[in-house]
């Protein structure tokens, strides 16, 4: 797939980091969860540089959405907690739109 690496968003890490320290402090993956997900900020971010090569792969917005929420965790450790690095969240990324993508060149 024709997927490349993304300048990494931090203005959207920042984002997420702002509004995980609304929600309240201690460790609570529901808030974590809502944080990264907040305004899908991250999803349109990753859409608008992809888009025209999921389409042709017969990945819908709905469908992306569905596939980047299996990476939610992986997400929270980009974006709260710098356990994973940008570069190896958009490979985890890439490979399972790879897996559901309907075209395969």
């Amino acid at each position: 797939m024709g997927l490349g690496v993304p300048r990494e968003p931090v203005e959207i890490k920042e984002f997420i980091r702002v509004v995980r320290a609304r929600l309240g402090g201690g460790a609570d993956v529901d808030y974590d969860s809502l944080a990264v997900w907040a305004f899908n900020r991250l999803p349109k971010y990753l859409w608008d540089e992809w888009k025209g090569e999921l389409k042709l792969r017969g990945i819908t917005w709905q469908k992306f959405l569905r596939i980047l929420r299996m990476h939610t965790s992986d997400i929270i450790e980009w974006a709260l907690y710098d356990k994973l690095g940008w570069v190896e969240l958009v490979e985890r990324l890439v490979a399972l739109l790879e897996r559901y993508s309907s075209a395969k060149r």
